[in-house]
């Protein structure tokens, strides 16, 4: 079933909803039960069956969570979305700031089916990282 933007951004707002208020009932609303995250490529993923007890046990490690999202493309049951997010540990009281990419792929009735993402993660006021190269390298 073919997705359009205005479906992709009530998708967007739920898990706003769900992810702001820590809220891991909601959460779970918006996946397929078979669904698979792998919140980065090296990670085995979380599958659907998991999200409660992933997305409970991710509340107690942050806190003031806020993220917006930026749509780049839908085609077909397919999008791929731009997040900037801002999230503090509970443990530490450090804020971070995360910037990253969904790669979405929706199910007929509108949950998401597959969720692969990219996100990058650092400490808020941090200097960005600088790197050295030399032609030695090359």
């Amino acid at each position: 079933m073919p997705f359009a933007e205005p479906d992709v951004t009530r998708w967007l707002a739920t898990y706003k909803r769900a992810w702001e208020g820590q809220d891991a009932d909601l959460f779970v609303t918006l996946f397929t039960p078979d669904c698979e995250y792998r919140d980065t490529p090296w990670m085995e993923p979380v599958p659907g069956r998991e999200f409660h007890a992933f997305w409970r046990a991710l509340a107690k490690l942050q806190r003031d969570n806020h993220i917006d999202f930026e749509i780049l493309g839908v085609k077909g049951d397919r999008a791929v979305v731009n997040w900037k997010a801002r999230s503090t540990r509970a443990a530490t009281g450090e804020t971070r700031l995360g910037d990253g990419v969904f790669l979405l792929t929706f199910a007929a009735d509108g949950r998401c089916a597959d969720l692969r993402e990219w996100q990058h993660w650092a400490l808020k006021g941090a200097p960005l990282e600088k790197r050295q190269f030399s032609w030695d390298m090359i």
